[in-house]
């Protein structure tokens, strides 16, 4: 898919927002905006839990979450989980785990590392070496 299409899309994804997505991307804004300048095209997704995705130049997809998914109030987050899936389904033909500062023990109460930019270097430095990243010419 162009990159072109990518972006119409997650446009399309922005355009359709109701209240719970204005309010996660007004808790989230700084990961979205980080995504964004990776060259990535972020939008939110409630469906499930709360997370932000995010289409790589393939169409690929990367999933920013916690320990389960984001919580609503930003004060609760205790770390990210990022993943690059290949399309956004409940069971993914494949799963990379690409980033996790989330504490090894859900709920003991610790936080990990909650550095948007390390979160988003992360993103881009696996697009160049996941082998199931679309190589384009």
């Amino acid at each position: 898919m162009p990159v072109t299409d990518i972006a119409a899309k997650a446009a399309r994804i922005r355009a359709s927002y109701g209240p719970e997505e204005q309010r996660a991307l007004a808790a989230y804004a700084d990961v979205h905006s980080a995504l964004e300048e990776a060259g990535l095209h972020p939008y939110v997704e409630t469906r499930g839990g709360l997370a932000l995705c995010a289409y790589a130049p393939d169409g690929t997809l990367f999933v920013v979450a916690s320990e389960d998914s984001l919580p609503n109030n930003r004060g609760g987050l205790t770390g990210w989980h990022l993943a690059h899936v290949p399309e956004d389904e409940p069971s993914p033909a494949w799963r990379c785990l690409v980033y996790d500062s989330a504490p090894a023990t859900p709920g003991c109460g610790e936080r990990g590392c909650l550095k948007v930019d390390r979160l988003a270097k992360a993103a881009t430095r696996h697009l160049f070496s996941c082998p199931h990243t679309v190589r384009t010419a």
